[in-house]
């Protein structure tokens, strides 16, 4: 936990350092000034760490790049739950506006560039251009600029903060490709190597090349053409650096201790108390989780697995473990996760069964809905049946995510699990993908894929195919918020599966609205065709 710690005290100091008092007839006994200030790398790490923060809120991209494909799902629920006026069912059908959600992601990740220009002309101005926490800012503001464009494809591109342009113009998708590709090239020299305590949770050199990889494996989406060969080059970087290698068991990389993750290349260190925003069991677990896990509340009990995405996995596929289903117990029962085989019961005796969940969760439901009100024996299914009337789910219904250990009565809603960005199987898959691309016969791309497979507990392959690519990476990187590129480049975003149908002649949804709020805000701004 040392690791988390001093980051989190980083970011601390450097909220003390930019929310100064105001009362102007106190005493200085000391002064704080650039001249003073940022003379150690310690004190420009505590700086540079004000541009992180927008990474508390990736969870929250699982709105617009897991529940918008064929991976989880938020039907409508039992009594009205979960229809908040039809966001979610739009949000599956891809009837996406400029209203609903966007806006949130748009200011999250500009918030993060307009921070690391305010610190790039700081530092610039104090310890000089070539200073390698500049290439450490600009290989941040890359990766905000590569979440902008992901999302929307045509943004503006804005490098400076005092003197930024108040109405930008965007730019187009292939004109943010190759920013973002200039602006890793000409940084990656410049960074750190080294991956230890300084460098966890920031811009390394192989957090960028990791970066660089999944800008590349995209540029056709980005009109930048083919970038297959450059991808695999740069995820190559990665791999002969020998900083990273697959975890012997998947799930070491979701535990709540997870620092030591010799795979987790780049990753937001959550903390329960001090560095919040995972919250993932909220929405995703059934109500009759509280008394399993000991939760300070009830969770909500809508988003869940599509039922073909969990019978995606072989029955003998590790990586199932990440999925709840089946008898809950309470907490007696000891629910636990492994290294290897993630989520399970350790002790599922009859006698565990929950024994009082009533005072939680006891709705008085409509009788043409045909469900009792949650009482003490549930039993989740992988099933969604939408039998009832108007179609609506049973919250019994739908694998809950497990992939992320739940801190057992941890007193807080929010998790301390530092979640990866990138890992090093991601890597792996990367460079398969590239090098598969160019040669579809590539004994080395085979390769790969057999290793992070048999990492899963599955047979080798023989013979690598596109759909072989597509599903180990859907299934490898699972609720870690790249199910919605991936599914884009495999060509599959607009094929139809639960609550949505296929919509061939829509190609323009594979880009989000601009936001309503900032076409109202910047007149420069034009919205995306199609919208």
């Amino acid at each position: 936990m040392r690791t988390k710690t001093l980051l989190i005290i980083s970011l601390l100091l450097t909220g003390f350092l930019y929310h100064s008092c105001s009362d102007l007839e106190a005493e200085v006994h000391s002064e704080i000034t650039p001249e003073s200030f940022y003379q150690t790398d310690v004190q420009l790490a505590a700086a540079a760490a004000a541009a992180y923060t927008p990474l508390y809120g990736y969870w929250g991209l699982f709105e617009e790049q897991d529940i918008t494909t064929d991976q989880s799902t938020c039907p409508i629920r039992t009594n009205g739950g979960w229809n908040d006026g039809g966001l979610w069912p739009r949000l599956m059908r891809h009837e996406f506006n400029e209203r609903d959600f966007v806006n949130g992601e748009w200011t999250k990740w500009f918030g993060g560039v307009a921070s690391c220009n305010r610190l790039i002309e700081i530092f610039e101005a104090n310890v000089g251009e070539d200073a390698p926490i500049i290439s450490e800012l600009r290989a941040l503001r890359a990766f905000y600029y590569f979440k902008l464009l992901d999302l929307f494809g045509n943004v503006p591109i804005e490098t400076e903060f005092a003197e930024a342009d108040a109405a930008p113009s965007q730019s187009s998708p292939s004109e943010v490709f190759t920013f973002i590709e200039q602006e890793l090239i000409e940084s990656i020299p410049n960074l750190r190597e080294e991956k230890n305590i300084e460098t966890y949770g920031k811009m390394n050199k192989w957090a960028a090349y990791t970066l660089l990889a999944d800008l590349y494996i995209n540029a056709e989406r980005f009109d930048a053409g083919p970038h297959y060969q450059e991808a695999a080059g740069a995820a190559n970087e990665v791999i002969n650096s020998g900083a990273y290698s697959l975890e012997s068991g998947y799930f070491k990389n979701f535990r709540v201790e997870n620092e030591d993750s010799n795979e987790n290349i780049f990753v937001v260190p959550y903390d329960k108390n001090n560095a919040r925003g995972l919250v993932i069991w909220s929405g995703a677990l059934n109500q009759s989780a509280r008394p399993t896990y000991g939760l300070v509340g009830q969770p909500w009990g809508g988003f869940s697995i599509q039922e073909d995405f969990y019978n995606a996995f072989d029955e003998n596929d590790k990586r199932r473990g990440m999925f709840i289903v089946g008898q809950q117990y309470t907490g007696e029962a000891q629910p636990i996760w492994t290294d290897t085989d993630g989520f399970f019961y350790n002790n599922p005796q009859p006698e565990f069964e929950l024994v009082d969940c009533t005072e939680d969760f006891n709705r008085a439901l409509p009788e043409e809905l045909e469900e009792k009100p949650i009482d003490c024996n549930i039993f989740i299914t992988p099933e969604i049946s939408l039998t009832s009337a108007r179609g609506i789910a049973y919250y019994r219904e739908g694998a809950r995510y497990g992939k992320y250990e739940i801190e057992l009565n941890s007193g807080q809603r929010n998790y301390s699990n530092d979640f990866a960005i990138y890992r090093f199987a991601h890597v792996l898959l990367m460079r398969a993908e590239g090098l598969w691309r160019q040669d579809n016969g590539s004994a080395e791309a085979l390769n790969l894929v057999n290793q992070v497979r048999a990492r899963a507990g599955l047979d080798a392959l023989t013979v690598l195919s596109e759909d072989d690519l597509y599903w180990e990476l859907k299934k490898e990187l699972a609720m870690e918020n790249h199910a919605r590129p991936i599914t884009i480049r495999f060509g599959h975003w607009e094929d139809a599966w639960f609550l949505k149908e296929a919509n061939p002649g829509e190609l323009f949804k594979r880009f989000y609205p601009i936001p309503q709020l900032q076409l109202q805000s910047n007149v420069n701004l034009v919205q995306n065709p199609g919208y």
